[in-house]
């Protein structure tokens, strides 16, 4: 297996992509090469990775025959219409926009590598977004102390789970707000962000699901290998720049008390507990998890009604440990394993 291997970041100026060089910085890979790649209309820029200046390639020129990886990040109409021909190059293709969930690809490095062994043979891996990865992070826990058997989730997604565009507009549109100043129509959203909650930011199916509730829903079923587990999901879109929470309920086979569960997910690799009956005791995305490598928990608690129910709190840093660190473990495993 190879030692070293040289990457492509396509899509380098978006927000997962700005992160991606950011932990490319804190920690150490066995890439060789690291070469940045855009839309044409952002290409020349440059960034500073590991001391050196890397200027941003154009997308529509860039030879990926010249790497093994590439790492798609930003726009998933970007990723429609440029996997196939990365792959055709012979790089092996890490998308994080969400374009493959639910094609039995989707891996989150620290619940399933062992998919990478299939992902390897299709030439394409599915990293999924912070929402599934913290959701199965924890069901992968729950599940072994007792089988899984239903889910509920409500979640709370920043701006930035959405794009660079929607960060922009709920900047734009609290300093208008907060200067007395009407916001303007045609923002990235369909309402107003600052100061609102949207329970619905794309397209609805038939059964009345958003696309962030089927990717989730699609994506715990496909990490944890349980495509048949109920799980019923509410996606919310709040007024926060970064970061991502959940409500989570779990029903399992057998009732599980809550101080048991919270000694067995602080053993648990990638998560860390924070659970105290005090002023302040939980864990919320900004306070805690910004930055952070790890999955939060608190408010671990059993259910009065349903003893084999247990409701738990759940923050990341959706950036950071939700795409850009998932992305490059994958990365790292695929290198040290498989190419």
């Amino acid at each position: 297996m190879s030692n070293v291997a040289d990457i492509a970041i396509v899509g380098a100026s978006s927000l997962v992509g700005d992160m991606l060089i950011n932990v490319l910085e804190e920690h150490s890979y066995p890439f060789g090469q690291v070469r940045l790649v855009d839309i044409d209309d952002e290409a020349g820029e440059r960034r500073m990775i590991n001391g050196q200046s890397v200027r941003v390639e154009a997308l529509s020129t860039f030879d990926f025959a010249s790497v093994k990886l590439a790492i798609v990040a930003g726009d998933r109409d970007v990723a429609l219409q440029h996997i196939a021909a990365i792959r055709d190059a012979g790089a092996l293709v890490i998308d994080t926009t969400g374009l493959l969930i639910g094609q039995g690809v989707t891996v989150v490095a620290e619940v399933n590598p062992a998919t990478l062994a299939d992902a390897v043979q299709r030439r394409v891996v599915a990293c999924p977004d912070s929402q599934v990865l913290q959701s199965a992070l924890v069901l992968k826990v729950l599940d072994g102390m007792s089988p899984v058997q239903r889910v509920s989730i409500a979640t709370y997604q920043s701006m930035s789970t959405h794009g660079k565009a929607a960060v922009e507009g709920l900047a734009m549109e609290t300093g208008r707000l907060l200067n007395g100043q009407p916001i303007e129509k045609g923002g990235a959203l369909a309402k107003q962000s600052a100061f609102n909650l949207q329970p619905c930011v794309s397209d609805l199916d038939e059964a009345g699901a958003s696309r962030e509730e089927r990717d989730l829903v699609a994506g715990i079923g496909e990490v944890l290998g349980l495509p048949s587990l109920p799980v019923l999901a509410n996606c919310v879109m709040v007024p926060l720049f970064y970061g991502t929470a959940q409500m989570m309920q779990v029903t399992t086979a057998e009732p599980l008390e809550a101080q048991k569960v919270i000694n067995v997910l602080r053993r648990a690799k990638g998560i860390k507990v924070l659970d105290k009956a005090e002023a302040g005791g939980y864990p919320t995305p900004v306070t805690d998890a910004t930055g952070s490598d790890q999955v939060w928990v608190g408010r671990v608690r059993q259910d009065a009604g349903q003893p084999n129910t247990i409701h738990l709190w759940i923050v990341s840093d959706n950036l950071r440990k939700g795409v850009a660190l998932n992305s490059l473990m994958i990365a790292d495993l695929l290198i040290k394993d498989y190419l």
